[in-house]
């Protein structure tokens, strides 16, 4: 519910703080005093457009806030987190400043975010019902979702098993459409990429390939050179005359002989020892590579070739030889899908087909189910007209067939609406006078209130037209609904100010040739004045006075 409302240099309030309950609060006042001022202040609280003309004058900035505490609702809930808002005590502090220059700057917890945000978490805070603007009840294209909020459980589950199956037959749908009207495209592209699978697979590139040729290719290049210093490095290994491994196993020789003497000669002995057995290994492997080594010029143009392809391709798809077998990778798996049953229109089109007849009966039982549920609607409906003195007024759920599946079904819903007896019935939206519209919304405010799920709903003088038991049935109905969500009313009718919770009276004075609004939470006594007030005018008579007991009556107990 909405807690606390502090309103600073907004139009001709220089500053109000206000703290509401639960229940029903109504605002009174004298015209003009700055009774719809605070409801604009909320509107733009929760999303309403500003401008700078909303600035009092001589003031640079407006500064509004509100404070809600959050209920169990797992929508807003969810809002709240994806756009980072901390709610950890279920609590939002709205922060909207109203620049001279129009800039405006918004904050929902210490967070900023921009109005479009402001506006989708404020539709779950605050539902403003005036005369002129009676939301969503009015638009036809919310009367489906509203059918379906109020039909609970028995919708929800049919409708999200035929939701599940209209997005896969609406994916084969465009599917077949995107393939009918962009094959040439499909065809060259398979063109080119069966042109490069070809090309790839001819290669048979390997991990690796590249570096191992360049290796062999720089060994014949280099054949010579290497060959020479293999000789060179065999000759003094093995020179009969003054070989290395020869002059190692005389040093080995001598230091063996005097080892007895000395343990540091045995360790001198055995350092070359080892020194000699690793040139025999090592020269024992030069006459195996110059046994090996050999000088083949086809094999040599074979690896230039070889290299002229890989470098070609790394041209084309990458630049290693990895890269390359990456792109391979990625044109087999694109060919199997695009050969696949995918790109098969006449297989897609079995399958749309299927998903069709399907499609159609969940459709046509989900109309069922809703058919059912708008019957219990109307009950529901012509039962709060009935209590708000409109006996000759029927309601009714008016179904019709839409062309082909959309995510909702096959119907369209429109909410009927007949106010006498023999008028017949017409759309919601055409129905007539103030005082009928305001029952009306009443009544359908009253049986949606709860599936809304909204925390303040606020009536903006909703109930302007309408007096007498009409008025009395109005202030009984307006108290049912605020048992489901805090009602804030705008009245100048003493019925309705009677039977609220809470009663706030609005003034105005002039101080310092500037005209100040002054908001005044009333206590039992001035509860009785003010309507007192509002049933006889400036000159309040004791029979005014004991009428406004009455009326309080009927409420107190």
């Amino acid at each position: 519910m909405l807690e606390n409302l502090i309103i600073e240099n907004f139009a001709i309030i220089e500053k109000v703080d206000l703290q509401f309950d639960e229940g029903m609060s109504v605002l009174t006042g004298e015209t003009g005093a700055g009774k719809s001022i605070i409801i604009d202040a909320l509107f733009m609280l929760t999303g309403g457009r500003a401008n700078s003309g909303m600035v009092r004058h001589g003031s640079k900035k407006a500064i509004l806030q509100a404070v809600f505490s959050v209920p169990n609702n797992p929508k807003l809930k969810a809002l709240i987190i994806q756009h980072g808002i901390e709610s950890g005590d279920n609590e939002l502090i709205i922060y909207r400043e109203l620049n001279q220059n129009g800039r405006s700057i918004i904050r929902i917890n210490g967070v900023l975010v921009n109005l479009k945000t402001l506006a989708t978490i404020g539709r779950y805070l605050v539902d403003i019902q005036g005369q002129n603007d009676t939301q969503q009840l009015l638009n036809p294209d919310e009367h489906l979702p509203l059918l379906d909020a109020f039909g609970g459980e028995k919708i929800n589950e049919f409708k999200t098993n035929y939701q599940k199956l209209f997005t896969k037959f609406r994916d084969v749908t465009t599917r077949i459409k995107k393939i009918q009207t962009s094959q040439q495209e499909i065809t060259q592209r398979l063109d080119l990429l069966k042109f490069q699978q070809e090309e790839l697979n001819d290669a048979n590139l390997h991990p690796n390939e590249e570096e191992d040729l360049l290796d062999a290719r720089d060994k014949l290049r280099n054949f010579k050179k290497i060959s020479d210093r293999l000789h060179l490095t065999q000759l003094a290994l093995n020179n009969e005359q003054s070989g290395a491994i020869d002059l190692l196993a005389s040093a080995v020789h001598q230091l063996q002989d005097i080892a007895e003497y000395d343990d540091s000669y045995a360790e001198l002995a055995k350092t070359i020892s080892e020194a000699y057995y690793t040139a025999q290994d090592v020269g024992r492997n030069i006459d195996e590579q110059l046994a090996e080594l050999t000088y083949d010029e086809e094999e040599l143009v074979r690896i230039d070739d070889r290299l002229q392809i890989i470098h070609s391709l790394e041209r084309k798809y990458g630049s290693t030889v990895a890269d390359v077998l990456n792109f391979q990778a990625k044109i087999e798996k694109e060919l199997s899908l695009m050969t696949d049953d995918e790109y098969n229109v006449e297989q897609l089109q079995v399958m749309q087909n299927d998903l069709r007849q399907m499609l159609r009966k969940k459709a046509t039982k989900l109309r069922e189910i809703r058919q059912k549920v708008a019957r219990d609607l109307e009950k529901n409906v012509n039962q709060q007209l009935s209590e708000l003195l409109m006996s000759g007024a029927e309601f009714s759920v008016r179904f019709s067939a839409i062309e082909g599946y959309v995510s909702s079904g096959i119907d369209r819903v429109e909410f009927y609406v007949q106010t006498n007896v023999g008028e017949g019935m017409a759309p919601l939206v055409k129905i007539a006078s103030g005082g009928e519209t305001a029952r009306l919304m009443l009544a359908l405010k009253t049986t949606f209130a709860e599936q809304q799920h909204i925390i303040s709903i606020v009536f903006d003088e909703a109930d302007t037209g309408v007096s007498g038991r009409v008025a009395q049935a109005i202030a009984k109905k307006m108290l049912m609904i605020s048992t489901n969500s805090q009602v804030l009313a705008i009245t100048h009718l003493p019925q309705v100010a009677a039977a609220a919770t809470h009663h706030y009276l609005i003034s105005k004075s002039t101080q310092n040739d500037r005209t100040q609004t002054q908001v005044m939470p009333l206590d039992e006594d001035g509860r009785v004045h003010a309507i007192a007030l509002m049933l006889s005018g400036d000159n309040i008579t004791e029979t005014a006075l004991a009428n406004a007991q009455d009326l309080r009556n009927e409420f107190i107990s």
